[in-house]
């Protein structure tokens, strides 16, 4: 005995296929635009030793139009413990 398949089971196959083949179609289309975009935007090239080894290891600061340098003087921390609030109750 065979079941008569329903207009809905049909339904839910077909839409399943669709489905897949548009899941399918995203993941290639994703790739072949990541491809795409790998080779129109390259990434840093690594310099070689020699051209690092002649270049300064620290730049002095450049001053700015009002005259000042900045410091090269690392921020320090506050002592102060931050402030946190909650919105429970």
């Amino acid at each position: 005995m065979r079941r008569a398949v329903s207009a809905r089971d049909a339904g839910l196959r077909r839409i399943s296929a669709v489905t897949r083949w548009l899941v399918v179609a995203v993941v290639g289309l994703s790739g072949a635009l990541a491809l795409i975009a790998s080779q129109a935007f390259h990434g840093r090239t690594v310099s070689n030793a020699s051209a690092a080894a002649s270049s300064p290891a620290v730049q002095a600061p450049a001053a700015s139009s009002d005259g000042f340098s900045q410091a090269n003087v690392a921020p320090t921390p506050t002592p102060a413990a931050p402030v946190v609030v909650s919105g429970g109750s």
